[in-house]
């Protein structure tokens, strides 16, 4: 083993793949492994939502973006192409994050609610969790990855040449990050309607609503709650979710379609995302991979990247 990676998510499993594909040896190992991970609540569609600072975050995101455009042909990856609609309620300027797709456009008034100012357009791959999870799996399993069931108390007495520490929340403790903080998230799956486009309200005062449709499903959300700590889904939640997503497509009925399941998932957050080298005593290196907050899956891809690098540079590999 050159490298060991700690943590069953989609941060985790992405760096596992892209060491493992870069002609590394890797073993990963987690406490918990899909689907019982954070990532699997995540609707998972292709935002930068509450993950700084933008400069390093807009050539993560921008480097993902094109990654997942090129998975979704592959059925087994679970990721389809979406049409994202952002509602604006009053003007805005345009955002920060714009230029790390390449279809950024205005909305057209038919792809609106009647109620809305205006709105922004962009493509959105959206990754199913159910499906892409166990999919990011198989593939580092194929390539000659190992993964393991394994709680972790002391990144210091782990083996490996390197150690990339995508942890998560798990940081708290793990590297007595006392700047991590939870973001309770929660989210209403229902039955799809019929819906074929991802729409975003983050300006609703009674709280963010998003809409994601993913063939059988469709995922509503949300919540952001800084500082909750708490598991069990609300119901007074999950009924304000919905009564915020109605609005949003007034053409079909959300209100009416029956719901599959209430889900809760506590997003690592941050005041910015820990992406760096450590030198151990020992001389060893640990790269940490943590608090993305609500941007995991998107940043996934352009975080492992860089992730890499850093190993490859600590091994002498750059």
């Amino acid at each position: 083993m050159d490298v060991l990676v700690i943590g069953g998510g989609v941060s985790g499993l992405t760096c596992a793949v892209t060491l493992q594909t870069r002609g590394h040896r890797v073993e990963l190992w987690a406490e918990q492994l899909s689907p019982a991970t954070t990532s699997n609540v995540a609707a998972a569609f292709w935002y930068p939502y509450k993950a700084e600072p933008p400069e390093r975050v807009l050539g993560w995101a921008a480097t993902s973006h094109t990654r997942f455009l090129a998975l979704a042909p592959d059925a087994d990856a679970g990721v389809r192409v979406r049409t994202a609609i952002e509602v604006l309620r009053s003007p805005r300027p345009r955002p920060w994050w714009a230029d790390a797709v390449p279809d950024f456009r205005d909305a057209s008034a038919a792809q609106l609610p009647a109620w809305a100012h205006a709105g922004w357009a962009f493509t959105a791959p959206v990754a199913d969790t159910r499906r892409y999870l166990p999919f990011l799996r198989a593939w580092f399993e194929r390539e000659g990855g190992v993964v393991r069931t394994q709680r972790v108390e002391d990144l210091a007495a782990l083996p490996g040449a390197a150690i990339v520490n995508c942890s998560g929340l798990g940081a708290r403790t793990l590297c007595g990050d006392a700047t991590l903080f939870p973001i309770r998230g929660q989210l209403v799956h229902v039955q799809d309607p019929g819906l074929d486009a991802i729409v975003i309200d983050e300006d609703d005062p009674r709280g963010i609503a998003y809409v994601v449709p993913r063939g059988d499903d469709c995922v509503l959300g949300g919540t952001a709650e800084v500082g909750d700590e708490e598991l069990a889904p609300r119901e007074a939640t999950a009924d304000a979710i919905v009564a915020r997503c109605r609005g949003l497509v007034a053409a079909h009925d959300l209100g009416a379609a029956p719901r599959r399941a209430l889900a809760v998932g506590l997003r690592p957050g941050r005041a910015a995302v820990r992406l760096e080298a450590e030198r151990l005593a020992d001389g060893r290196t640990i790269v940490h991979d943590y608090g993305h907050g609500g941007a995991g899956v998107t940043l996934s891809w352009g975080c492992a990247d860089e992730v890499a690098t850093l190993v490859e540079r600590a091994l002498g590999r750059a």
